[in-house]
């Protein structure tokens, strides 16, 4: 499992340090790691979170393999991101100006609902904004 700090929640002052864990076969408890940027003193509140934990199916990371392409090698790809940048960089003129339709719509959110702009098409079926994660049982 990944371990990490919460994903929104920002703590001043020490940022988490993120580890990946393998659960299968450890006997023990893991730590959650934090690393001071400046000397002082934190404080988690209750309720606090401060450890988000994120299953990972084991040597599956291992068998990725990443490529790095440039964004002319996929012409259709390269026309979204043309089309999403007029887009974006025309809200943001309008929403700079006080326009109030852009200020009514606070934030484009395409990714949110799945959306591309100009009608270029839509996320596939697999889209997800929220996932739904079962509740963890005592076993």
């Amino acid at each position: 499992m990944l371990a990490q700090g919460s994903p929104n929640p920002v703590t001043d002052g020490i940022p988490p340090l993120p580890g990946l864990i393998e659960t299968d076969w450890l006997p023990f408890p893991f730590t959650m790691n934090w690393i001071f940027t400046r000397p002082g003193k934190v404080k988690f509140e209750k309720g606090e979170p401060f450890c988000f934990i994120l299953p990972v199916e084991h040597r599956k990371v291992e068998a990725f393999e990443p490529v790095i392409r440039s964004l002319e090698s996929n012409p259709g790809m390269r026309g979204q991101f043309d089309a999403w940048n007029r887009a974006r960089t025309d809200f943001n003129t309008r929403l700079a100006s006080g326009d109030p339709d852009a200020a009514k719509e606070a934030w484009q959110r395409f990714y949110f609902k799945g959306e591309v702009p100009e009608a270029l098409g839509t996320a596939p079926a697999t889209h997800s904004n929220k996932r739904r994660l079962k509740t963890p049982r005592v076993g």
